[in-house]
């Protein structure tokens, strides 16, 4: 039985692991791209701050188009099944990465912008890996399980900076150079695409018919916040991604502007984030549920995160901001995983792929405001939207702390 399960299991983990390392390659690059004016990518006389400007559009560019795309594929897996839904958003992948490979040897911001649309509209394999997680999922293992799935996730980005800044990295071999990055992240979503075809089985039976509608994503945006079990908790979610959003976002440039990162220093930098995240998921997780609720673990893992990166801001020391990168990037694994948890149980068996989606999308709308605001508010000064982020990480956790939600796994048909 358990090796049945794990057969299951094991080809939905290699997708998000795949995927994440796959993004997590991509930020070290674009940061140094954007922000060095040394790589030419952009003309000498941009100043600090339209850099700055033009990196958070691009970030907001790829989340603005997951958030459609995250909400519209969701709903497809419940039409169409996981499978064929997950080979569509990889076979997205490996064309957004094609087009940013392109676009950094030519000097095209607009074909970068481009390569962002694609691969963010067909980013939305995540939360269907989740639904379908989900589907082979019972009551006595759903919350193990999303430790497992953010274990994955954290892991794959681990791997993804430091190959992102070792293989821009000509000093390291002599073709390495910027494009090589999107080139193998390609590579690697075609990989996926392979292993996919051939070691996953379907979990779902599609039982409706399946009707196109571009504007799913606002719909299901606003449905977060009309549906009466998941309303609150959809709240606590949208100052959670802005917190996380505003310090992911802005985190390198702070480092780079601060420290004079390189894409290396940047990609082994957010491979401690990801350690970070590797560490609370894998551990820091399942010793949480053993002491607390799920509520309580999630709370105290926002305030934790707060004070943390308001320390960092204050202090301004590199030793405190690589020692905050690690725990903060440990507290969002395991306030995530549970806070996926709680959406779940909130909702019935047939509304999985549903509530998966629209926290996807509902995070990757919070993200793409963050980045653009934030892109305007470092006007204010470097550290401003790190500060921001940490205040809506507080509020977060103070708004769980007063809601009212089902905890346990829901039984409504």
């Amino acid at each position: 039985m358990q090796q049945t399960f794990l057969k299951k299991l094991m080809p939905l983990l290699l997708v998000l692991f795949i995927d994440s390392m796959g993004m997590g390659l991509f930020f070290p690059v674009l940061s140094s791209l954007i922000i060095d004016p040394s790589l030419h990518f952009l003309a000498g006389e941009y100043t600090i701050e339209k850099r700055q400007f033009i990196y958070g559009v691009i970030i907001s560019v790829y989340m603005f188009s997951w958030f459609f795309g995250a909400a519209i594929l969701g709903d497809v897996s419940d039409f169409i099944g996981r499978k064929k839904s997950l080979l569509i958003c990889l076979g997205g992948a490996v064309l957004g990465y094609i087009a940013a490979g392109v676009s950094i040897a030519i000097h095209s911001i607009a074909l970068m912008v481009v390569g962002r649309l694609i691969a963010g509209f067909t980013a939305g394999s995540q939360a269907i890996a989740q639904a379908a997680i989900v589907d082979i999922s019972d009551a006595g293992n759903k919350s193990r399980n999303m430790s497992w799935m953010v274990l994955t996730l954290s892991l794959g980005f681990l791997m993804g900076p430091i190959l992102g800044g070792i293989l821009s990295s000509p000093q390291l071999v002599s073709w390495f150079n910027y494009t090589i990055p999107m080139y193998f992240a390609a590579f690697i979503s075609l990989v996926n695409i392979v292993l996919l075809s051939y070691l996953f089985n379907e979990t779902f039976i599609p039982t409706k018919k399946f009707v196109l509608n571009w504007f799913r994503a606002l719909e299901v945006f606003i449905s977060a916040f009309r549906h009466r079990r998941v309303r609150n908790l959809s709240i606590v979610l949208l100052f959670m991604q802005v917190g996380w959003g505003a310090y992911f976002s802005f985190i390198i440039t702070f480092m780079v502007s601060l420290f004079h990162f390189t894409a290396l220093q940047s990609g082994l930098f957010l491979s401690l984030v990801a350690l970070g995240f590797s560490t609370g998921s894998g551990i820091v997780a399942p010793l949480c549920l053993k002491w607390m609720s799920l509520r309580q673990s999630v709370i105290i893992n926002f305030m934790i995160a707060s004070v943390m990166i308001l320390i960092m801001v204050i202090t301004q020391s590199l030793t405190i901001a690589l020692v905050v990168g690690f725990i903060v990037g440990a507290n969002i694994a395991v306030l995530y995983g549970n806070l996926l948890t709680l959406f779940s149980n909130q909702v019935s068996p047939e509304e999985q792929g549903w509530v998966m989606g629209m926290t996807g999308s509902v995070g990757a709308l919070c993200f793409a405001v963050t980045s653009l605001l934030g892109s305007v508010v470092s006007f204010l000064g470097l550290s401003a939207p790190l500060i921001i982020g940490a205040i809506s990480l507080f509020i977060g956790g103070i708004i769980l702390w007063r809601i009212e939600i089902k905890e346990e796994t829901s039984n409504i048909i």
